[in-house]
């Protein structure tokens, strides 16, 4: 039996009267009361046909709606947001302007020009940054309007836009607001928890970005790699490997999430795991030099210098150009009493790259140490000085040479620096005493041995020193 059109208002009425009153309507129609009721239906069955996939169809009904209700700003609002939904963005601007024409608060009509400008203000390409930036302040400036809407409380788009508008002009603490809005109304969204996160960073608070993605990091791996790095950052290197090992189990062949998890178990001090993990990736990733050289580093502090230096040799033969394996096999062999193997390493490597800084600094300061050829530990530290003139390292390097020719005058001149710039800095300290002392600078000499064992006590022998502090002040007294 065909439906009548009495049949048809009353279906569509019942199935969408309860989102919009019809007294919306009766308060902007003609004082005889005509038009409002035809608006009303035409609104709904625009709605219906939507619904049914007849976008031509709902925009006609709509333009209905509009002429037989042409004080309804709710119209031109439903017409805007419509448009939009099509992408047709200026016929939705076009709209949503005409709206807030006849009323400035509707907050359907903000909320899509936000959109639109929000959208605008993420362009990419040739505009100019000024542009951009008005963008994103009109952009709030609308969605905030639309955001203290009861219709808006549970839009997720909105707040979720509004908390990248904020991030993007720097207020940090509005897009947590906004942002935390978003993960409380859908407390499962990857992309929210992420943004939160970010604003969070933003914001100084670790923490913060921190819980926000732990609580869903099991269930979500793809979060996980984001809080190692915020874990890292907050010296939890432990549990930073353990969100990188729940990161590989959505993406189990990434070789940086890989060595990120290596590494962070290196800087927790587990070595024989740190060793393993590198180990299997090496064996994944041949041709990816980074395993190889964490792997030896891991062993050579676990106790094994040996075998670190035969992991790494064979990677360094086959691949003597790549400076940063020949440094690292030029470390162990150092570490391992085998200085002739590490200059020859590093004199190697200069024959490939005689810019580099850190292989100049490192063969200088070695000389420096046996006290051998000791022109060239000056002239080699000099060089890499001319590369990085303010390197703090290189500045020790340089003073230790001098100190080591007999030159205090010249040590000092390039100590102090350096352990102005390293104050944690043990074995620096440790040097600047040592050229103090032998200025007679006792009381300057206590100061800096004391810094020397108050720092970071890397390479220190601290009875030594100790044993320095209590003859300097033997002297004094």
């Amino acid at each position: 039996m065909p439906v009548t059109r009495a049949a048809l208002r009353l279906l569509v009425a019942g199935l969408l009267a309860l989102a919009v009153p019809a007294s919306l309507f009766a308060q902007t129609a003609q004082p005889s009361g005509q038009g409002s009721g035809e608006a009303y239906y035409a609104f709904l069955m625009a709605r219906h046909l939507e619904s049914l996939g007849d976008n031509d169809g709902a925009l006609a009904a709509l333009q209905r709606a509009a002429a037989a209700d042409p004080r309804s700003s709710m119209v031109r609002a439903e017409i805007a947001a419509f448009q939009l939904r099509r992408n047709r963005r200026d016929e939705a601007e076009k709209a949503a302007n005409e709206a807030l024409g006849l009323d400035a608060s509707n907050a359907d009509a903000h909320r899509v020009l936000g959109l639109i400008l929000a959208a605008r203000a993420e362009t990419t390409g040739r505009v100019p940054q000024a542009e951009l930036a008005a963008n994103a302040r009109d952009a709030i400036d609308h969605l905030e309007k639309a955001s203290v809407a009861a219709s808006s409380a549970s839009d997720i788009n909105l707040f979720y836009t509004l908390g990248r508008l904020y991030i993007r002009v720097g207020d940090n603490e509005k897009a947590v607001q906004a942002l935390a809005r978003v993960v409380s109304l859908n407390p499962g969204s990857v992309q929210g928890r992420l943004t939160l996160a970010q604003a969070y960073m933003n914001a100084n608070n670790v923490e913060g970005a921190i819980a926000t993605l732990e609580e869903i990091a099991e269930d979500e791996p793809r979060v996980a790699a984001t809080l190692g790095t915020y874990l890292e950052q907050v010296g939890r290197p432990a549990d930073a490997a353990r969100a990188y090992a729940t990161a590989l189990t959505v993406a189990p062949m990434n070789r940086d999430l890989k060595f990120r998890r290596a590494a962070a178990l290196f800087s927790a001090k587990q070595y024989a795991e740190a060793a393993t993990a590198a180990a299997e990736a090496q064996s994944q990733h041949p041709d990816d030099l980074r395993f190889p050289r964490l792997r030896a580093r891991a062993l050579k502090e676990s106790g094994a210098p040996a075998r670190a230096i035969e992991v790494l040799e064979p990677s360094a033969k086959a691949n003597p150009n790549d400076a940063a394996t020949q440094f690292a096999l030029a470390d162990l062999y150092n570490d391992a009493g085998r200085v002739m193997d590490a200059e020859r390493t590093l004199r190697q490597l200069l024959m490939v790259e005689p810019a580099n800084a850190d292989a100049l600094n490192y063969l200088g300061y070695m000389l420096a140490e046996r006290r051998q050829q000791l022109d060239e530990a000056v002239r080699l530290v000099r060089r890499a000085l001319d590369l990085e003139p303010d390197n703090p390292s290189f500045l020790d390097s340089l003073g230790w040479a001098y100190y080591q020719q007999g030159k205090m005058e010249d040590a000092e001149k390039y100590l102090v620096p350096a352990a102005e710039k390293l104050p944690k800095n043990s074995v620096i300290q440790d040097h600047m005493g040592d050229v103090f002392a032998r200025r007679g600078k006792w009381q300057d000499a206590i100061g800096a041995w004391q810094k020397a064992l108050d720092g970071d006590g890397d390479d220190l022998d601290r009875a030594a020193v100790q044993k320095k502090i209590d003859g300097a002040r033997a002297k004094t007294r």
